[in-house]
């Protein structure tokens, strides 16, 4: 025979049962989480003639014509990265610390500098790497609303 617990009073069925609601509302919210961070993972590689970018599955790349350089981009039908590759390359001089941060890092073992502006989804995020002597690279886009998962593009640059 099962015994039925005991309770010692209407509190502490109250308590157990906020306990339960308290449970489930965090289980649901670590399913969301999880689901979030899925769609932000870089899981296919693109490769251009000079480098390579990891992306998620759902961004496609693209060509265009240059006329000096190598140019092309990526899309995933809302967001949209062009790059340019070449000796003359947009190095972003003109993204100043008034409307942009500017973080210089290291990207593929080459010194690079990341634009991104203030406020956050207006105006353009972008890296310039300066790849050897001759060649510059530029990787940009405007009015990006998911600045993790570009900044986790831009990382991933191999040439």
């Amino acid at each position: 025979m099962k015994k039925q617990p005991v309770y010692h009073s209407e509190r502490s069925k109250t308590k157990i049962t906020e306990a339960m609601k308290i449970h489930s509302m965090l289980v649901f919210l670590l399913s969301l989480l999880l689901l979030s961070c899925e769609k932000d993972k870089l899981s296919k590689t693109l490769e251009f003639e000079e480098f390579t970018i990891e992306v998620p599955s759902n961004w496609q790349s693209f060509t265009s014509q240059g006329y000096d350089s190598k140019t092309g981009g990526i899309r995933n039908g809302k967001d949209e990265l062009t790059f340019d590759y070449g000796g003359y390359s947009y190095d972003f001089k003109d993204k100043t610390t008034a409307t942009h941060t500017r973080i210089s890092t290291t990207i593929d073992g080459r010194p690079a500098l990341i634009v991104e502006p203030i406020e956050k989804g207006k105006g353009v995020i972008g890296v310039f790497i300066q790849v050897d002597n001759q060649n510059k690279f530029s990787f940009y886009g405007r009015d990006i609303q998911d600045v993790g998962t570009v900044r986790k593009i831009f990382e991933s640059v191999k040439f």
